[in-house]
This record gives structure tokens, sequence and C-alpha cells, in this order.
């Protein structure tokens, strides 16, 4: 079988028996804020944007939070419905000036090219008119007789 028996911490003992006098302290705050400023600035450096941003929240009252997020919701309910009607309007544009432009500038085409046809035969004709003046008729003459 175990016995237990209870061992006394000297130390303890000690400490309860002297009771300290009633001294004043001389008791320095700069050497606790500075070391309480130091720790500050250490967890400053560790500090995140997202601590902070949530440390914000705290300033800000409920009521107004909840008016700005409202805000801040219509907003982008706002723009998502303008982009979405902007795109559908885009898509329209684009689609009629193709379905529209194509040909109509195809046909611009042709008949630039049919004009530029006409301007050359037209030059190539007097160019042989002053070359050979009247041979036209001469040919002309001699094809009917």
């Amino acid at each position: 079988m175990v016995k237990l028996t209870q061992v006394d911490d000297e130390t303890a003992t000690q400490f309860e028996a002297t009771v300290p006098a009633a001294t004043k302290e001389t008791y320095s705050d700069s050497e606790v804020d500075s070391e309480s400023d130091y720790e500050d600035d250490l967890d400053l450096e560790n500090e995140t944007i997202y601590d902070r941003i949530v440390a914000l929240k705290d300033i800000i009252p409920p009521t107004q939070r909840n008016q700005i997020c409202s805000t801040i919701e219509g907003g982008k309910s706002l723009v998502h419905t303008a982009l979405n009607k902007g795109g559908a309007l885009l898509w329209g544009v684009t689609s009629s000036l193709l379905l529209l432009g194509v040909p109509l500038s195809l046909a611009i085409l042709a008949e630039t090219q049919l004009q530029e046809m006409e301007k050359e035969m037209s030059l190539q004709k007097s160019a042989q008119e002053v070359l050979a003046p009247g041979s036209e008729t001469a040919f002309g003459n001699e094809k009917t007789a």
C-alpha cells in the first residue's frame, strides 16, 4: 500500500511569512509605455490590410454600415444592368451593320470597278483616235463597199 505525505514548499512559506511593508514604489510608467509602444509597433508591422478593414467595421455604426452596403449593392446592380443592356445594344448594332454594311460596301466596290473600266475604255478609244485620226471612217468605208 502507498502512503501519501504532503510536502510543503519552503519558498512559498518564506514569502507568506514576510508581509511586504507599505512602501512607496518607484514605478516608472515610461518603461511600461515604451514596451507597449514597441509591441504596438510590432503589431502594426504584422497587421494586414484585411485586419485594418475588419477593424474599421467597429468604427462605423451598424445603421450607416447598412446604408453604405445598400448603396454599394444598388450601384453594383445598376452597373450590371447597364453592362448587360449595353452589350445587347452593341451586339444589335454590330450585327445590323454587318448585315447591311457588307452588301452595301460590295455593291459600291462593284460600281467603282465598273466606272474605272468605262473610264479605261474611253481612254483607249481616245488614244486610238489620236494615233490614227479618221481611220474608223476609212475602215468603215471599206467594210460597207
